[in-house]
């Protein structure tokens, strides 16, 4: 039997969602051990993203099967239990047989999340970028409205010894706040390699005066990464829903 279930986790002492033989601390490696432990089999857990290290989710949705028929409410209480304070199993429930959570998944959506301020805040320190200078706002929002629609996204996918599809369909890629705290959002079919944060890392060049939206309009058309702005850090961004048909 294949259940499903809704995963929320701090990924700042985390080694990424993929498991790391060996090699450290991972979402997918603690979330495997503590199934297994709660329904007493061995189990994998499948998740729809793959997650760098130190990046967040509030809605990573994952899967795994087992031959017993659970009773969701107490697995689900059990497993929260038992699970470290920076993961929480938000929802479980059985699923159809064939689902995936990778696979299927036909819209993702992501969210940045900037503090603009001369001076850092401790509290924003772990789900945050501190992004010390002065924005132009309005030139950050009509940067952000350049990735709607379908377009190769080459110069702002991270390298990889894989060749991996750069051609991505965004829905919606939109700047939110008005304060210190900024939100980039951002809904997509799929994403590139780190795609998001490198969005994020020429969005404040705009909004730092140091591109123009013409600039990244070009970019963006040239498949180039060497020509694209430097990554945002990895604490900012947090996976926060998977949707499928």
């Amino acid at each position: 039997m294949r259940y499903r279930a809704v995963v929320a986790y701090d990924g700042t002492d985390f080694l990424g969602w993929q498991i790391q033989r060996g090699n450290g601390r991972t979402v997918q490696e603690c979330l495997c051990e503590v199934f297994s432990m709660v329904v007493r089999a061995r189990v994998r857990v499948d998740g729809a993203g793959r997650t760098d290290t130190g990046v967040h989710a509030n809605g990573q949705v994952v899967s795994f099967d087992t031959n017993a028929a659970l009773d969701v409410e107490a697995v689900q209480k059990s497993v929260n239990g038992i699970l470290p304070k920076d993961i929480a199993v938000r929802e479980l429930e059985l699923a159809a047989p064939d689902f995936d959570p990778r696979r299927q998944a036909v819209r993702r959506a992501y969210k940045y999340r900037m503090w603009n301020a001369r001076i850092p805040s401790p509290v924003e320190l772990r789900t945050s970028w501190h992004v010390r200078w002065p924005l132009d706002l309005e030139a950050m929002r009509a940067a952000a409205a350049v990735f709607v629609g379908e377009n190769d996204f080459a110069s702002f996918q991270g390298s990889d010894r894989f060749e991996r599809a750069s051609i991505r369909r965004v829905a919606r890629s939109e700047l939110l706040g008005d304060g210190a705290e900024l939100t980039y959002w951002i809904e997509a079919n799929a994403y590139a390699r780190h795609m998001v944060r490198n969005l994020v890392g020429q969005i404040v060049e705009v909004g730092r005066g140091r591109c123009t939206v013409e600039e990244v309009r070009a970019v963006l058309a040239a498949r180039d990464r060497q020509r694209a702005a430097a990554p945002a850090p990895p604490q900012g961004l947090f996976l926060e829903w998977v949707r499928y048909e």
